[in-house]
C-alpha cells in the first residue's frame, strides 16, 4: 500500500548544521506512528519537512506517492487539506482578537461554499467532538485553560476533515493535569474518524500507547524503527536503551495525572 506520507532518504540543513541527515520514514494510511528524541534530534524537522514548512536540500517527500518535495503552493492543496498540523504551544496558536468560532471557523471559510448558518453548525459540531459545550463558540483566548485552547486547535485541525494529523508534542506545554485528557481525546478521535497520526514527542511512555509503529531519533538520523510493542519491548539501539531509562512506565505516568483529572473534565 503507497504510504498517504513519506520521506526518502531526506536531508535539512541549516548552515553546517545537518537537522535531517538522511532520513526515511512512511505514514501509512489509518496508522499511528511516533517520532521520538531528545530536543535537537532533528524530529520537529521531520514534520516540517512533510508539510513542506521546511526545504529538503537533498532526497524527497511523497504525498501518496507522487513527489512534491518541490511541488508549487497550488500543487500541494490536496495535501494541505488532507494533513493538518497541531503545534506545541496552544497559547500561540489562537489569534487573541479572535472568538474560538473565527478561529476554528477559519479554514473552513478558505475552503468557501458555507454559509454563515452551515458555520455556525459545523464548529459547534466540532467542539462536541473535543469535548466543549456550543458556550465556547463566543469565548476569546484569554478565557481559556491551556487545555482548552489545545482542544481547540484540535477541532480547528479537524475542520476540514483530514486524514491525517501531525502532532508536534501537543501535550509537552500543558499541566500534567491536563496531559492525560488530551491523549485520551486523541485516541478517542483516531477510533471515530479513521485518522492517521505522526505524533512527535520526547515521552516514550504516550507514544507506547498511541503509536503502533515507532521511529526513534537521534542527531538527526532515525536510529531504529519499527513495530512500537517490539521496539519499546527490546529496543535495539543503545540510545533507544536510554530514552526507556529515563521515562517512568506509562500507567504510573497517567495514573498520576488521573488522579488529579477528577477535579476538572474541561481542563
Amino acid at each position: 500500500m503507497t504510504p498517504l506520507l513519506s520521506l526518502e532518504n531526506a536531508l535539512c540543513q541549516y548552515g553546517p548544521v545537518r537537522a535531517v541527515d538522511g532520513v526515511s520514514l512512511a505514514l501509512r494510511s489509518g496508522e499511528s506512528l511516533g517520532v521520538v528524541g531528545e530536543s535537537g534530534s532533528g524530529k520537529t524537522t521531520v514534520l516540517r519537512l512533510l508539510l513542506r514548512l521546511a526545504t529538503a536540500s537533498a532526497g524527497r517527500v511523497l504525498f501518496e506517492g507522487a513527489d512534491i518535495t518541490h511541488a508549487p503552493e497550488r500543487a500541494l492543496r490536496p495535501m494541505r487539506q488532507a494533513v493538518q498540523v497541531v503545534f506545541q504551544n496552544p497559547h500561540a496558536a489562537l489569534d487573541p482578537r479572535l472568538p474560538v468560532f473565527a478561529s476554528v471557523a477559519e479554514p473552513l471559510r478558505l475552503q468557501g461554499g458555507h454559509t454563515r448558518s452551515a458555520l455556525r453548525a459545523r464548529v459547534a459540531a466540532l467542539l462536541e467532538d473535543v469535548g466543549l459545550g456550543g458556550d465556547f463558540l463566543w469565548r476569546y483566548p484569554h478565557e481559556l485553560s491551556g487545555g482548552q485552547k489545545q482542544r481547540i486547535c484540535i477541532a480547528r485541525a479537524l475542520a476540514p476533515r483530514p486524514r491525517a494529523l501531525l502532532l508536534d508534542e501537543p501535550t509537552s506545554a500543558l499541566d500534567v493535569s491536563v496531559q492525560a485528557q488530551i491523549i485520551e481525546l486523541l485516541a478517542g478521535l483516531r477510533a471515530r474518524h479513521g485518522l492517521s497520526y505522526l505524533f512527535v514527542s520526547h515521552n516514550l511512555a504516550v507514544v507506547r500507547l498511541l503509536c503502533e509503529r515507532v521511529a526513534v531519533m537521534q542527531g538527526g538520523r532515525v536510529v531504529e524503527q519499527g513495530d512500537a510493542a517490539t521496539v519499546l519491548a527490546a529496543p535495539a539501539h543503545p540510545y533507544t536503551s536510554a530514552l526507556l531509562a529515563a521515562v517512568l512506565p506509562p500507567r504510573a505516568t497517567l495514573g498520576a495525572t488521573r488522579a488529579t483529572d477528577q477535579k476538572s473534565r474541561l481542563a
